[in-house]
């Protein structure tokens, strides 16, 4: 069979070869055939009996589309300057007189607002008509503690008051990457002072962030307080992690009492810093937390800047570590109260004291040493030590930087690592993260 097909071919290759014009002719006559034939065929028109064009109208049924404005109400914020009266802030924001006077004959106003204190922020919030419906603002009583102040408008009447509903507390996630310094790169990505300056106090003992560089990480959650969507201000530092040229520093927020209160430990459960040798009053109780904290009762919600001891009157009050005075006498509401410098950044108050020691502005105070005794003078309602933290002028916990850290137990220590565990798990979640992230616990 193969042979046969391979003397075929030498046939056909030996005609072309011998006959070559008449192949071409022929070639030629196929194509000029297919070329008559794809003419004839797109030259037929279709028939008409089946193929007629109609024209059809249709009349369908209307469509209604139903539009709802969406919420677009906002917050705005107004800063109080030097001598500005209520009706000087409310009257930047386009208030009219008229509604500034229905404001501010409320008696809550009246009694809440005596005196403004410059940088106090006011807000308002208006409908999607560009109405006012709600007002809001801490009231700063001048010893240490801001009640928050709400107005709300229902049916044209103003109501003051609050609810623990509409507030909130988020744990935020952060992560930055520093590109000139670490201050910079954390107030671009927004971090609040007061976490910026905690944040540099938990890891004092062992790295200042100042000296961070290009590449550099820093990862932490901390908490935010919101009400009614407005955040409000920040809580403690939950957990934190700093890479410096590839060697991890870690911190981590436990508290191991009953006041809300808790200090700082590396994932060893070790303290991530010394903190003060003492406290100013041995023994006593925290009987007023730090930070905003909402009363059931009272329907309040204040915010703290440092933190009350429950303690008889005349209990002596000693320096928690080496300082000098930096100021002695009547201070506002917080009545006798003292101030001492502990570093360039760092300053303790000291405040409703019933006298002072021998002591004067200026001297140098040891750690341990007595520079007054605990009274009820200012802003008090009954005897106690209002003890207060500031770093570079931010209000701090004083139980997380300020007081000698409590060792963990076997039990404690247990509990820590569980915690540390969700806390690590968080922050591997934002590795390169310079946006917030707030989510529900």
């Amino acid at each position: 069979m193969m042979k046969s097909i391979s003397a075929l071919s030498n046939c056909i290759k030996k005609k072309i070869k011998q006959q070559p014009k008449f192949w071409v002719i022929l070639a030629a006559l196929v194509l000029f055939l297919l070329l008559i034939i794809i003419i004839s065929v797109s030259s037929q028109k279709p028939s008409t009996s089946t193929y007629r064009a109609e024209k059809v109208i249709i009349n369908l049924p209307e469509v209604n589309i139903k539009t709802s404005q969406g919420n677009l109400d906002f917050w705005r914020d107004e800063v109080v300057q030097a001598g500005d009266t209520i009706e000087m802030v409310l009257g930047r924001f386009g208030i009219s007189e008229t509604e500034i006077n229905r404001i501010t004959s409320i008696e809550t106003i009246k009694k809440q607002v005596q005196h403004l204190q410059v940088n106090q922020v006011f807000s308002i919030r208006t409908d999607n008509n560009g109405k006012l419906t709600d007002i809001q603002f801490f009231n700063d009583d001048g010893n240490g503690e801001k009640n928050l102040v709400v107005l709300k408008k229902i049916d044209d009447h103003w109501q003051a008051g609050i609810n623990s509903v509409d507030t909130e507390t988020l744990p935020t996630l952060k992560a930055v990457v520093v590109k000139t310094s670490a201050r910079g790169a954390l107030a671009q990505a927004g971090i609040p002072v007061e976490i910026r300056e905690s944040l540099r106090e938990i890891f004092r003992d062992k790295i200042d962030i100042n000296t961070l560089e290009s590449g550099d990480k820093i990862r932490l959650i901390y908490d935010i307080l919101y009400y009614r969507g407005q955040q409000l201000g920040t809580g403690d530092i939950r957990a934190a992690e700093i890479s410096r040229h590839g060697q991890l520093y870690r911190a981590y927020y436990y508290e191991t009492g009953d006041d809300n209160n808790g200090q700082y430990y590396d994932e060893n459960g070790k303290p991530s810093r010394k903190g003060f040798t003492s406290a100013p009053v041995e023994g006593a109780r925290i009987s007023s937390p730090f930070g905003i904290r909402f009363h059931p009762i009272r329907q309040t919600l204040r915010m703290h800047s440092g933190i009350d001891y429950a303690v008889a009157s005349g209990t002596p009050i000693r320096a928690p570590s080496d300082g000098v005075v930096t100021s002695i006498g009547v201070k506002g509401g917080y009545g006798n109260a003292i101030m001492l410098r502990h570093s360039d950044s760092m300053q303790t108050l000291y405040g409703h004291m019933s006298a002072f020691a021998n002591i004067r502005a200026g001297q140098h105070i040891r750690a341990g040493e007595i520079i007054g005794y605990v009274g009820s003078t200012g802003v008090s309602t009954g005897p106690h030590l209002h003890y207060e933290v500031l770093i570079n002028g931010q209000p701090v916990n004083p139980t997380s930087v300020a007081l000698p850290t409590k060792k963990l137990n076997t039990q404690e220590l247990a509990d820590f690592k569980k915690k540390l565990q969700h806390w690590k798990q968080q922050l591997n979640s934002v590795p390169n993260m310079s946006v917030t992230v707030a989510q529900l616990d």
